[in-house]
């Protein structure tokens, strides 16, 4: 597999300082799922979510069935989301969203307190379907 896409980010995550520390940790497992996918990555306004559609189209490629890994580990949440691309029902590639948030917060901003998830994004394509991708649409001249 060869890595089309890679982007880090840190990304402050806001929940009220009223919720008690039971409710604050239930919206830091709910954070990717609810809004993981949907930060903007770039200055084209494209997210996580587009992004992997754009590839898979670009490479002729089916986006598959999401799958979801959260697990709440000593003092932080870890979070997995793998979405395999395809190509006749065979995985070609995949797409993956991890995350790191910490289950304490890093700051304090008005009433909310702040968290910063380390998340990173990445696009995996199989090499055969790029070097595929490379040679089709190609016009030979003979001159």
């Amino acid at each position: 597999m060869y890595r089309v896409y890679e982007r880090r980010m840190q990304i402050p995550i806001r929940i009220s300082k009223g919720a008690d520390e039971q409710a604050r940790l239930k919206k830091l497992e709910r954070w990717p799922r609810e809004a993981g996918t949907t930060v903007v990555l770039d200055e084209s306004g494209s997210n996580f979510g587009k992004l992997v559609q754009i590839y898979a189209a670009d490479y002729g490629l089916e986006v598959g069935e999401k799958k979801w890994d959260i697990k709440s580990e000593g003092d932080t949440v870890r979070v997995r989301l793998e979405i395999p691309l395809l190509k006749g029902g065979e995985p070609k590639g995949r797409s993956v969203m991890e995350a790191a948030i910490p289950k304490t917060p890093t700051g304090e901003e008005g009433n909310n307190y702040v968290y910063t998830a380390d998340v990173q994004y990445y696009i995996e394509i199989d090499e055969q379907v790029l070097a595929e991708s490379t040679t089709s649409g190609m016009v030979e001249f003979s001159l």
